[in-house]
């Protein structure tokens, strides 16, 4: 197995249950040297999330190098080097051996004071993060800030003694956490890298195609299992987040991508497990209606008002090809998707026309696609497609409970969804959106987004599923892979988010479309594009990515793109 070796200024450093994490941030575009550490806390999202940050110098900042393996992160100057490594889910130990350091708060609503021999508390708001900083070794100095009116002490300088510092921060919320002692570095790091090498073993086989493919490939692995974090709070299980740096919490689709990808683990009782509780996660806080939340993430925040697409049916689906389940599960997986089903059937449908519309962008996940230009409350050609896979998926479950009776009700909605659909949002040769009660529609859709019933593979006609993959091959398929908007359309940007880039999702419900409606080749021709294009064109898992260039777009170290990477490569290059 390769040594995996981490740019943290792409992936947060961390490690599998922990809400701390590290970033680096390069002085120059080359990443060959940094200026500054950021010490992150999962618990909070997007600007929020950085609470400290952590110069290597204490009058004038030193540039320094830094490397990371699973175990550790290690800066360096000509004066010594440090050591960081994340200790517990909320813990980062900091030892440093010849750097003094010093530690700017990243909030100015931040307060602290010393606490005891060699311990200063500090209070974060206005998001309520409590910080405890322990000298273990050396000696610090609690800062002023000298602005302001009245003696505030928010930032800090380290110094070694005899050549040698160590400290520990605790990042929590709702109260301070005790550090546990003694703290012994080297052997906290072993214990960690034995972890990462226990969940490295859990990667399937893959042949290997070469050198830094495959070690691409294992820091991809490390990239989901730095993700995950511990079960508290609304998160009921161990949850992989979307990045532990920005991205901090889970969408009501993003899980799935991530579900089917550990789902792909060698042992297949873990596997189960874990794609099961990412399945599962925004299940545990649907409402009695069946709607789930847009996003959501522990103490911080549950966004409703939005949701996200019926993506849900199509997802177990797919773990049932993996896994059994016994009765219990699929009674409880069953429930679900039925009230999810169901809220789309009768809260989301504004004219009563029998198809569902999004009153914006942002619940079909493509918040900005150019088919919303249309106007709010949109019949977009995906929503009923992914609904009648939901459906489908429910008759599936029925017939595995032994309930024919339902299966065939659900197999009769699915059918009357799609003559329906077909009736509605077919005009003879390609799926338009149309806005609900006018039904004004685009009669040439530029967004790959009209191309979506693909998903629905042979449940298609197959004329009209041939008509789709014209269009998909002549007018999105690059050289890198699929647009989600026309490169040729006015409105195409490179870096418009859904108007142009390559996304994740959108890659992989399409490619497994065309694998069961018959087109398998340009399937695998499809994933061989996307997994060449994150290893060898961007470097890397990023949100999305320039469909005419291959390099990262938005946040570094995003899941589903690293998730959808292990798929294809399993499915499609193994």
């Amino acid at each position: 197995m390769f040594e995996t070796k981490i740019d943290i200024s792409h992936i947060p450093f961390s490690r599998y249950g922990a809400y701390a994490a590290i970033a680096a941030v390069p002085a120059n575009e080359e990443r060959t040297s940094f200026k500054e550490l950021i010490l992150l806390y999962a618990k909070l999202r997007g600007g929020e999330s950085p609470i400290f940050s952590m110069k290597i110098g204490t009058d004038k900042p030193q540039e320094f190098s830094c490397s990371a393996d699973p175990g550790s992160v290690t800066v360096k100057t000509n004066d010594g080097c440090a050591t960081l490594y994340i200790r517990d889910d909320d813990t980062i130990i900091i030892e440093s051996k010849g750097l003094d350091f010093h530690i700017d708060s990243h909030h100015r609503g931040t307060y602290g004071t010393e606490y005891g021999e060699n311990k200063y508390s500090l209070i974060i708001n206005p998001y309520s993060v409590y910080a405890t900083v322990y000298i273990l070794e050396g000696e610090g100095t609690l800062l002023a800030d000298p602005n302001s009116q009245r003696v505030i002490k928010r930032d800090m300088d380290f110094r070694c003694v005899n050549g040698k510092s160590c400290i520990g921060i605790t990042m929590t919320l709702k109260q301070p956490k005790d550090l546990p002692l003694p703290v012994i570095p080297s052997k906290d790091i072993a214990d960690i890298k034995e972890e990462w090498c226990q969940f490295a073993a859990q990667m399937e086989e893959f042949k290997s195609r070469d050198e830094k493919t495959d070690a691409f490939t294992l820091l991809t692995w490390y990239n989901l299992w730095s993700s995950f974090v511990r079960a508290d709070d609304i998160y009921y299980r161990d949850s992989m987040l979307m990045s532990k740096k920005g991205m901090s919490a889970l969408w009501s689709w993003d899980h799935c991508f991530n579900a089917l990808a550990i789902a792909r683990c060698k042992d297949k009782e873990f596997a189960k497990k874990k794609a099961f509780d990412q399945f599962a996660a925004p299940f545990w806080l649907q409402t009695e209606k069946g709607v789930l939340p847009d996003m959501w993430n522990p103490d911080n925040i549950t966004r409703w008002g939005t949701t996200k697409p019926p993506v849900h049916g199509w997802c177990f689906s797919r773990l049932m090809d993996y896994f059994d389940f016994d009765e219990a599960e699929l009674k409880t997986v069953y429930g679900w998707l039925e009230k999810w089903t169901s809220w789309w059937l009768n809260y989301s449908d504004t004219d009563n026309d029998g198809i569902p519309d999004y009153p914006q962008g942002c619940d079909s996940g493509w918040d900005n696609s150019t088919l919303f230009d249309l106007g709010f409350y949109c019949e977009t050609p995906d929503l009923p497609a992914y609904l009648i896979m939901q459906m489908n998926t429910l008759a599936r479950i029925s017939r595995k409970l032994g309930d024919e009776g339902t299966a065939l009700s659900w197999d009769k909605k699915a059918e009357e969804m799609l003559d329906r659909f077909l009736a509605h949002s077919y005009n003879g040769e390609r799926f338009i959106p149309k806005l609900s009660i006018s039904h004004k529609c685009q009669e040439n859709p530029t967004s790959l987004l009209s191309l979506m019933p693909l998903v629905l593979g042979d449940l298609l006609p197959k004329d009209i599923f041939d008509k789709l993959v014209v269009i998909l091959k002549r007018d999105f398929l690059t050289e890198i892979g699929l647009a989600t908007e026309m490169p040729s359309s006015p409105e195409y940007n490179p870096d418009g988010y859904w108007r142009g880039p390559i996304w994740a999702p959108s890659t992989y419900l399409i490619v497994d479309g065309l694998r069961r409606g018959g087109y398998p080749e340009l399937a695998k021709e499809i994933a061989e594009k996307y997994c060449d294009m994150s290893c060898n064109k961007a470097k890397g898992n990023y949100e999305n990515f320039d469909a005419l260039s291959g390099i990262g777009r938005r946040a570094p170290g995003y899941t589903w793109s690293a998730s959808v990477y292990m798929i294809l490569r399993g499915e499609y290059l193994n």
